[in-house]
């Protein structure tokens, strides 16, 4: 009987989601830490960090207040790269984008990232890749090792006080956002995508 009941509360959950252009996908997801530690106290005495730079995280993220949803426009917000040149996500655009959210630790978006690599070199004519690393959970130090370790081509952003992660729910790695060629959000996918899934958002995204 628990087991029915559980079944169904996961299916009905499903449903809400889906009406919301929301996919949850937890099983090929991982999960953020319980509590928001700051690079501060997670890394303290480390040369590579700035704690003056970490100090008042917890008031930025908290002036988040609105949650972006489909059907809306992205927002202005300028990222980073991991080579120090900024982008504006929000600005005009003539193709259309895909922002997939990660962390070094999580498994799943370890997995999926050669796929990224493969899709956006197959596609970048007709769609924008974006990782976008949340440094809030995560250590540059890492986020550059990795990039390195499977050759990443795409661009890696840093959304280094988790602010636009937060905006979209900051629920689990990896967050994927599909936003069409005006800048309207159309997805919001949490949790792992297989290759196939992947050459299907892209594909449907670059229809005009």
């Amino acid at each position: 009987m628990k087991r029915f009941l559980f079944i169904k509360a996961i299916i009905v959950l499903l449903m809400v989601s889906s009406s919301w252009g929301i996919i949850a996908n937890t099983a090929c997801a991982a999960s953020l830490p319980k509590k928001n530690i700051s690079l501060a106290e997670k890394y303290k005495g480390e040369k590579e960090l700035d704690v003056e730079k970490d100090v008042g995280t917890e008031s930025a993220t908290a002036e988040v207040i609105k949650r972006i949803k489909p059907g809306q426009q992205l927002p202005s917000m300028i990222l980073k790269e991991l080579n120090g040149k900024s982008y504006d996500i929000g600005a005009t655009r003539n193709k259309a984008m895909i922002l997939s959210f990660w962390a070094s630790w999580c498994d799943p978006c370890r997995l999926e990232a050669p796929m990224l690599n493969e899709l956006y070199s197959k596609h970048k004519h007709e769609v924008d890749v974006y990782g976008v690393n949340v440094t809030r959970y995560d250590r540059l130090e890492d986020v550059q090792k990795f990039s390195r370790s499977l050759n990443l081509k795409f661009p890696i952003l840093l959304d280094e006080q988790g602010a636009l992660f937060e905006q979209f729910g900051g629920a689990a790695f990896p967050t994927h956002v599909t936003v069409d060629d005006h800048g309207r959000v159309r997805e919001i996918i949490i949790g792992m995508l297989s290759e196939r899934e992947l050459e299907d958002k892209i594909e449907a995204l670059s229809k005009k």
